[in-house]
């Protein structure tokens, strides 16, 4: 019997601790892919101005941490509108509610996971 429990309560201490959104929705970071026709310059930058603040020219690939807050995109020379990144609630969060427990839930939400972006933008000039 003591085998067994150093074999199950291990095992269920990862079930419930892990978060669904951490391990199988792609963690607290995310890349976006940012293209357009022609090269174009422009920033990224948190809605909440906390961190993130990344200047770019297309097409790029950005690594970004997930938050709960929107990610503004914007040009340095007025070539296209500013575009806003909204973040949603990564479907991933969904396993932990239903599966898992509120535990879990918490983790998603410590490291991010919880929200995703849009992983593409496609800058038009204007």
């Amino acid at each position: 019997m003591n085998k067994m429990l150093l074999i199950v309560l291990p095992m269920a201490s990862t079930l419930i601790f892990s978060g669904c959104a951490t391990l199988a929705g792609g963690g607290g970071e995310q890349n976006i892919s940012i293209n357009s026709s022609t090269p174009m310059k422009g920033k990224l930058s948190y809605s909440d101005g906390k961190g993130l603040q990344q200047n770019f020219t297309t097409p790029a690939t950005i690594l970004v941490d997930r938050r709960d807050s929107n990610i503004s995109i914007t040009s340095e020379n007025n070539e296209f509108d500013p575009v806003t990144l909204e973040y949603n609630m990564n479907p991933w969060v969904w396993g932990d509610i239903i599966l898992t427990s509120p535990i879990s839930t918490t983790t998603d939400a410590v490291t991010g996971a919880m929200w995703e972006y849009d992983e593409v933008v496609n800058l038009s000039k204007k």
